[in-house]
């Protein structure tokens, strides 16, 4: 696994070393208000544009951004904590930070304002989630390992209780905190564990029943972080319940929790199934 995403990383190195990508725009806290790449789109016309979400590793998601970017998308690989002007740890990350993003985003050049793509995997999978809930122009959300409530942060030092992952108007968000009741076996069994000790009255549970947008959840049944299939579900369960085929699932039983990272290879069908999910197929 990490041979092959090392391979990835060298493979985008050099289509940046090339010129492909050579228009990027480099975003910092200080002059920008954010951290992270533009990726503008080379069509003349104005085209939806794509906000794109990393997980617990933190920093630029640069990765996850490639495919988008390769298709045509006008791109934004945000951070959101471990880069310079931001948190170090995944805690109390304020929405605001996203809004700012998304109306930044809006703003470029050949970008259709009223519209907007979110993709993301694991903690930007939920991340995702949640702003689609709040913001009606989110049309469409690819979500890679998503969760189905607000986490607790996640901190260096375990020996810590972390407050929620995310705060709105300086308040932090309802969230489910890590509670296991017995042994804990593994990152899956923790999460899992803490679902089911949950005593918040399900406040924490993120209200996709609010969600306009058109959602995509891809997951793997060898997730070993957390129970992403089982949240997956209940997802799509209380979308499609509102209102019919709002919320697509596919599953990959063999595959891991960021799919073996298959969708990031041109030459898989995976790839060719994230690319024409995202493009709304």
């Amino acid at each position: 696994m990490l041979n092959k995403f090392i391979k990835l990383t060298l493979v985008g190195s050099l289509l940046i070393s090339h010129g492909i990508y050579a228009s990027v725009t480099d975003l910092n806290r200080v002059k920008d208000g954010l951290v992270g790449k533009y990726y503008p789109s080379s069509s003349v016309e104005q085209r939806v544009a794509v906000l794109v979400l990393g997980g617990s590793e933190g920093g630029i998601p640069e990765k996850l951004a490639e495919p988008v970017v390769e298709a045509g998308y006008p791109t934004l690989a945000l951070a959101y904590f471990n880069a310079d002007g931001l948190p170090e740890e995944l805690e109390k990350i304020p929405l605001e930070y996203f809004t700012q993003a998304k109306s930044w985003l809006k703003n470029q050049s050949n970008v259709k304002p009223d519209e907007l793509i979110i993709v993301g995997w694991s903690k930007g999978a939920e991340l995702a989630l949640l702003l689609a809930t709040k913001d009606e122009q989110i049309s469409r959300v690819v979500a890679i390992a998503p969760s189905s409530v607000v986490w607790a942060g996640i901190l260096k030092d375990w020996t810590k209780v972390p407050s929620s992952s995310w705060t709105e108007k300086g308040q932090a968000l309802a969230h489910v905190p890590f509670k296991p009741s017995g042994q804990v076996n593994g990152l899956r069994d923790l999460y899992t564990q803490s679902l089911a000790n949950r005593v918040d009255g399900n406040k924490a549970d993120i209200p996709v029943n609010h969600i306009s947008a058109q959602v995509v959840l891809m997951t793997g049944g060898n997730d070993a972080v957390w129970p992403a299939p089982q949240m997956a579900n209940e997802i799509c369960q209380k979308m499609n319940e509102k209102r019919e085929n709002r919320c697509e699932h596919l599953h990959y039983n063999d595959l891991d929790h960021l799919l073996n990272y298959q969708f990031l290879e041109k030459d898989t069908a995976m790839y060719r199934t994230f690319i024409n999910k995202l493009k709304g197929g």
